[in-house]
């Protein structure tokens, strides 16, 4: 039988490292310079650790050749890249910040294979072995799926590992995620990168929540995009909100689940989801207190009319439901308070103007006077000079105000809407233990449960709370007097659906979910 290889020692200058080897060349985006690919290895796919071992030991085991493959005078090294990389650094380890000795090491012992797909064959038969068991779960996932994507069938793969599938959804994913996020989001999954890096099983595990990212997987493991403005807003907040949360792992994932919530309201301050061109702001957003009942139901047949295309807005030109959306273009009206609040009517062509309002209208009786202090403060505070306290104090009038409510709502048969199950999780953890505190997350997203207009369910759906949420817990964030107001003019229509007369918020609430 010939040989498929020979066995030989190369000079080192003239072994090539091969940028696009499986193991990183997807991970890797710098430049094709030598000493770019090795500071690169060094420090992300460990191959200092290596370095530290052929120092140690002071020889390089021949029991342990590079795979090469002879191009020109060079030799390209398809399987040892990290070993290679290693002697590399050692010869100039001040150039790598390397805390070692100066070792030269001269040759090298490489197989030469004669035939790239011979090489290949050994390559994916060594697959099965511990070495490539030790490669990072990206980089097996991305290997998988080249050899998929080559023509070998999913039964054929399972000889490297028993669910190719799996390996070969972290693949697709990774490919379009890297479409839309580059380098922010290779950074990410890359090993070896501290709180920042390592980051895969994350974005793995948020694969349940899929169908609500605009995404799912065929039978193949192949991603399927079935909503790419969504996809694409999801994979924006989410490396987003990684790269400022980089003590976020699996355990975090496991964390919120536990509590009962959803991983995805962390997302909706760095913009998922995408809002849509719609009015989901209830028709009470254009209100005047001297507007007419006539005028309010002009205004709602309108609005039904068409939904798909209005946007509402307050003042600053602001969109009520999300001042972030970039599809829409709001409204400028100059800062001024007193400006009207107008509705885009692409049908008719024409502005229909209210007076913007300051504070919102209470009609609830018995509110008790600290809770009524609370609102008075939260508009009152100066947003120019007060930013911080006023963006805080918004979230803190929301949830107290929304707690009054559950707590204080009677049904019909005397009970307040609180004691129901519906609600348990909002005081209660999973063992039915009475938590030390309200979740207030669970709280919100189970009153919107509740709510039969759909406008107004979705004002509360997309009112953030997470903005004040980190202005009260991260000395880093800060909030700017547009913010602030914003978030207050947008929590005017939320209080007075909570503070509404008693018996029409009430009515105003699918009590059969009770």
């Amino acid at each position: 039988m010939s040989m498929k290889y020979e066995a030989k020692l190369i000079k080192l200058d003239q072994l090539v490292l091969d940028k696009n080897n499986p193991r990183f060349a997807e991970l890797y985006s710098g430049s094709e310079k030598e000493s770019d690919i090795i500071e690169y290895l060094l420090f992300t796919e460990s191959s200092k650790e290596i370095a530290e071992a052929i120092s140690k030991a002071q020889e390089f085991y021949e029991d342990r050749p590079l795979w090469v493959i002879k191009d020109g005078d060079k030799y390209i090294v398809k399987d040892g890249n990290r070993r290679c990389s290693a002697v590399k650094a050692l010869t100039l380890p001040n150039k790598y910040e390397l805390d070692l000795p100066r070792f030269e090491i001269n040759e090298l012992p490489v197989l030469e294979y004669f035939n790239q797909s011979d090489l290949d064959i050994r390559i994916r038969l060594e697959h099965n072995s511990n070495l490539f068991k030790k490669w990072g779960r990206i980089a097996k996932a991305l290997e998988i799926y080249r050899l998929f994507s080559s023509g070998n069938s999913i039964e054929s793969l399972s000889e490297i590992d028993s669910n190719p599938k799996d390996f070969i959804k972290i693949a697709t994913f990774y490919h379009k995620a890297s479409e839309i996020k580059g380098e922010d989001f290779k950074k990410l999954v890359r090993e070896g990168k501290g709180e920042t890096g390592g980051k895969t099983i994350v974005f793995e595990r948020l694969f349940r929540v899929k169908k609500d990212c605009g995404y799912s997987f065929k039978n193949t493991g192949e991603i399927l995009i079935k909503n790419q403005e969504l996809f694409k807003s999801y994979i924006i907040a989410l490396v987003k909100y990684l790269l400022d949360n980089p003590k976020t792992s699996s355990r975090t994932l496991d964390e919120i689940s536990k509590r009962g919530e959803s991983f995805l309201e962390l997302l909706k301050p760095f913009g998922f989801p995408p809002q849509l061109k719609q009015n989901i702001v209830p028709n009470v957003v254009n209100n005047s207190e001297n507007s007419s009942t006539k005028n309010d139901d002009n205004n709602s047949s309108e609005n039904n009319n068409n939904s798909s295309q209005n946007i509402t807005t307050r003042g600053n030109g602001n969109i009520t439901a999300d001042s972030t959306n970039q599809n829409a273009t709001p409204i400028n009206d100059n800062n001024n308070n007193n400006t009207s609040n107008p509705t885009s009517n692409t049908s008719g062509n024409t502005n229909t103007r209210h007076s913007i309002k300051n504070r919102p209208t209470i009609k609830r009786k018995k509110i008790p006077a600290p809770l009524k202090n609370l609102i008075d403060e939260c508009y009152n505070l100066d947003q120019n000079n007060f930013a911080n306290s006023k963006t805080a104090l918004t979230r803190v009038t929301f949830e107290c105000v929304l707690k009054f409510v559950v707590e204080n709502s009677l049904q019909s048969n005397g009970k307040p809407i609180s004691v129901s199950n519906h609600f348990q999780f909002a005081f209660k953890d999973k063992r039915n233990v009475e938590l030390p505190y309200t979740n207030f997350t669970m709280l919100k997203i189970k009153f919107c449960e509740l709510i039969k207009d759909t406008s107004y369910k979705k004002a509360f759906e997309v009112f953030d709370l997470e903005l004040p949420h980190q202005i009260i817990h991260n000395y880093r964030v800060g909030a700017i007097p547009k913010q602030a107001k914003d978030l207050c003019d947008n929590l005017i229509d939320l209080l007075e659906f909570m503070l509404q007369d008693e018996a029409d918020l009430i009515n105003s609430l699918d009590i059969s979910k009770l």
